[in-house]
Parts: C-alpha cells; sequence; structure tokens
C-alpha cells in the first residue's frame, strides 16, 4: 500500500512567500523524527512510504497538496502540533477537496491531547491518539479489509450515531522496549534541508536523534509533564550514531529527548560505548541535562566521549517563579550544575522564559541578571504561553484571574515570540521589550562575545553568523535588520537601551 506522511506547513505567511526568521531557525532545524519513526516500521512491513517536510521544503497548502497528489497515495497521515494546528486544519480542509476518497489520519501531539477540538474538522477521518507505529500499521490492515476501525486501539474515529458524532477505542498501551523500533527512515526526505541555529552549528552534516520518550517531570508549561519516561539502551543508541555517521556522514548528532540525561547510569553507558568504539573521534553531539540529576564527573565523562554542548532547562532566576512552575531546582543547584559543564569545556546553553504566571518586571530583572551571573555560553528566551493540558492550562482555569490575562488567543508557532498571557502588572509591550532585553543584556558584554570569538576558526563560521544575522536582530531589537544606531545603543548602554526603531 502507499502510504504519505505529512509534516504541516509552519505558518500561513507561507502562502506570502516568506516566513520570519525565528521560524526558519527554531522550526526548520531538525527532521520530523517521529513522523519518521511510523514511516520506518510502515516499510519495515512492505509498504510503499512517502515523506514531505512542508515546513523545511518551504511548501505552502497549495504546494504540499500538489505534492502529495503527486504521489498518488492509498493513505495520507498529518502530523498536529499545537502550534501548526491552525494550518493542519486548511491542510486538511485542502486534501479531502483534492482526495475525497483517501482516508485522512491525524496523528502526534495535539490530536492526543484535546481529541474532540483536533477532530472538530470533518475532513480528518480518524485520529491517533499517542504513539504511532503499531496504530498506523493497524490502519493499513483496517483500508485493506483486515480489521475494522472499533478494532484498533488508540484512535478516535467518527460515527454519526455515537454520542457526539465520535468514537474512541481502548487506550494502546505505551510500547515499553524501544528498542525494537527500526531507525527513522531519514532517506525519505532531501539530504540537507535542515539548518542549525548558528551558535548551534558546529560541524556538518548535523542530524538529530531521540534516546528516549516521555518526561518523569512536572513542568507546569510542558505538554510533556509527567508523560512517563522510557529510553534506548545504551547499545541501540550508539548503534544508530554508528548508523548516522557510516551511511550519512554524520559529524556532529543532537540528542532532541526532552530529557537526555534522565538516567546517570545510562548517560555513562553511552559515553563507554562511544570512546570504546572510536565514534567520539568521528562525531561531535549535544544533549539536554536536568541540573539535580548532572555532575562533574559525568559531564567530564561526556565531554570525553564527543559532546561539545550541554542544555539545561532553566526557565527563571526567581526562586519563588521556580517553585511556581514545578521546576523542582534552586539556583544554587543551576549554578553548580552550568559552572561544572563550563569547566569542563561543555560551553552550556540554557532555555529561559519571561511572563510565568508570578512573572513581575523584578522578577524578569531578577532572570536576566542571574543568567548574566552564570558561565553560559548561549541562551534561548522565549515568552510563557499557555498551552492545552498542561499544569499551568489547569492553574489557568481554576484561578485565572488571580495572576493575569490573555491578550492574544492565538497558539500558533510565533505565541513564544509574540505575548499571548501576561501576568497583572505587566503590560504586552513591557513583556516584549524585557524578552528583547534579555538577549541584548546577555550577547551584548565582552565575555559572551569572547566565548563566540573563540569558536570562530573558519570562513564558514563566519558566514553562518551573517547569514543569522536577521535572526539576531530580530531577537535583539524586533527588526529585520540591525542599524548602526540598534547597535550604538545596544553596546553604549550595556544592552539596556529602549527599543529602537531606526
Amino acid at each position: 500500500m502507499r502510504i504519505l506522511l505529512v509534516n504541516p506547513p509552519i505558518d500561513s505567511v507561507l502562502a506570502h512567500g516568506h516566513v520570519s526568521p525565528v521560524t526558519a531557525y527554531l522550526f526548520y532545524n531538525s527532521a520530523p523524527l517521529g513522523i519518521l519513526y511510523i514511516a520506518a516500521m510502515l516499510e519495515q512491513h512492505g509498504h510503499e512510504v512517502g515523506v514531505i517536510d512542508a515546513a523545511a521544503q518551504g511548501l505552502d497548502v497549495a504546494g504540499t497538496v500538489r505534492e502529495v497528489e503527486a504521489f498518488r497515495p492509498d493513505i495520507v497521515g498529518v502530523g498536529s502540533f499545537t502550534v501548526t494546528f491552525e494550518t493542519t486544519r486548511v491542510l486538511g480542509r485542502a486534501l479531502k477537496e483534492a482526495l475525497p476518497g483517501v482516508p485522512l489520519i491525524l496523528g502526534s501531539y495535539h490530536v492526543t491531547l484535546v481529541p474532540h477540538e483536533a477532530m472538530a474538522q470533518s475532513d480528518f477521518d480518524v485520529g491517533v491518539l499517542g504513539e504511532g507505529e503499531h496504530t498506523m500499521l493497524d490502519l493499513v490492515d483496517w483500508h485493506a479489509g483486515r480489521r475494522t476501525l472499533a478494532q484498533v486501539d488508540g484512535i478516535v474515529f467518527r460515527d454519526p450515531s455515537a454520542q457526539g458524532g465520535l468514537v474512541f477505542t481502548p487506550p494502546r498501551k505505551k510500547l515499553r522496549e524501544l528498542d525494537e523500533l527500526p531507525y527513522p527512515a531519514r532517506h525519505l526526505l532531501p539530504r540537507n534541508i535542515y539548518k542549525p541555529i548558528p551558535v548551534d552549528d558546529h560541524a556538518f552534516p548535523k542530524f538529530a536523534m531521540i534516546t528516549s520518550r516521555g518526561c518523569p517531570h512536572a513542568c507546569a508549561f510542558c505538554q510533556k509533564s509527567r508523560s512517563g519516561y522510557r529510553s534506548h539502551s545504551p547499545r541501540y543508541v550508539v548503534d544508530e550514531v554508528e548508523h548516522l555517521v557510516r551511511d550519512f556522514g554524520a559529524r556532529d548528532i543532537a540528542f532532541v529527548d526532552s530529557l537526555f540525561c534522565a538516567n546517570k547510569k545510562r548517560v555513562h553507558g553511552i559515553c563507554d560505548e562511544l570512546i570504546r568504539r572510536g565514534l567520539h573521534e568521528q562525531v561531535s553531539w549535544t544533549c539536554s541535562s536536568r541540573v539535580e540529576v548532572v555532575d562533574r564527573e559525568l559531564l567530564a565523562h561526556m565531554k570525553e566521549a564527543g559532546c561539545w554542548r550541554t542544555r539545561f532547562g532553566i526557565e527563571s532566576g526567581n526562586d519563588q517563579v521556580l517553585d511556581f512552575i514545578s521546576k523542582g531546582i534552586t539556583k544554587e543547584k543551576i549554578r553548580d550544575a552550568i559552572t561544572w559543564a563550563d569547566e569542563v569545556g561543555l560551553r552550556p546553553k540554557a532555555f529561559f522564559m519571561v511572563g510565568h504566571m508570578p512573572d513581575t518586571r523584578e522578577s524578569i530583572e531578577e532572570t536576566i541578571a542571574f543568567a548574566k551571573s552564570l558561565p553560559l555560553h548561549d541562551v534561548t528566551v522565549q515568552i510563557n504561553t499557555l498551552l492545552p493540558e498542561t499544569p499551568q492550562m489547569e492553574i489557568w482555569r481554576r484561578e485565572g484571574h488571580r495572576w493575569g490575562r490573555v491578550v492574544n488567543e492565538s497558539d500558533d508557532e510565533k505565541s513564544f515570540w509574540e505575548p499571548t498571557f501576561v501576568p497583572w502588572g505587566l503590560e504586552p509591550q513591557e513583556v516584549v521589550e524585557l524578552h528583547r532585553r534579555f538577549y541584548r543584556e546577555f550577547y551584548f558584554r565582552p565575555v559572551t562575545l569572547a566565548r563566540h570569538a573563540e569558536a570562530i576558526e573558519s570562513w564558514r563560521d563566519v558566514a553562518k553568523y551573517v547569514q543569522a544575522s536577521n535572526l539576531f536582530s530580530f531577537l535583539f531589537f524586533n527588526a529585520q535588520r540591525p542599524s548602526l544606531r540598534m547597535l550604538r545603543n545596544a553596546f553604549g548602554t550595556g544592552g539596556q537601551g529602549n527599543e529602537a526603531t531606526g
């Protein structure tokens, strides 16, 4: 059977031929591995599979539909992340009009978390709830007449006679033995279409890997909160690394797990195996860590095994805010972990948010000062967004009037860079100004500039910064290109100047 899986276009702005620099770099920087795992499973069972990553391939809805029609699929599966779901709706309607007899399957996080909302549009025939590898195999059997939809676990489908017009089948058990999965079918997408963020571009070609699923922690803003944690064995992980080096020429790998360093024994095992096979001399890598899990010994072992950067989710530099968002960490633990990472040469990077429910101007300024006091090489700063099925959304529904107000109902990919929720005591423009100020104050310092200058070893390194100047300009100044006045103001005031317009 011919099955086509689609990662939808990012935003309707594509119809006008351009995307924002944040969208281009932060949403196109790695392949859609969830779709590629499903594709690999289908191929393993003898099906002909195609994959379209419309976002990375620069396709709008019309262009995506043309590509789908050209493939002549028997079944089409479409991803459904919350931040891209509005475009997914438009794509679903267009696909059903173009291919009315072809079943349209909706999968991934959004339909899993809010199935009634996601399936409100009648163009989607079936929604896959949870992991899709085995469910899609069963749906192929359904389409071939070998079973009914009611016999497929883990889905929601339409039935006019059912209450609400939808039928939910029994939940599918989560896959426990992840090592049973084939490697993602990366060969189904064009090579070199993904753009690493310049500060994360260490060697090329660069590939992404996921070595675990779920997260055991309960961060208030996260849709993966308390989703259960399972992981591949160290041997499987290093086998896949070896596959990427041998078959794709990988020179750098980003482990994009929600939490790579959840289990110290497993990470030590991965490092031992990389070193034993000599892969630490062939490929570098990055990963995510939690500050309370790592110690200096583990970080030094990661460095020895080829890791050049670890990323920490910090989110705030205010202890009261950290407690509210259930990070389970303190500023002291944060400082220890980042200092150790810097001392062993791992160029630590941290993720922050501004606009948490209890945030004030003072707590955000405290967070900026805290970030500057740490030996961090880079930061990513987002604006807090209320997402469906997160702990903070539950708080908002119970007692939202205590904390602030929603100023924009949008939850598309721009939400993390434009205010949607604003705490009491702050205005939307203040949140934007503090967000940009965070970037300017962190990066426009001699110590940060020196760290980046030290990493420049070739003209290619220079070129990648020049190519990303529009991204930096957007993050620092909310403008497409920096002017001399902007730069003069930023450097002349230590990054604390007001937003410049020209």
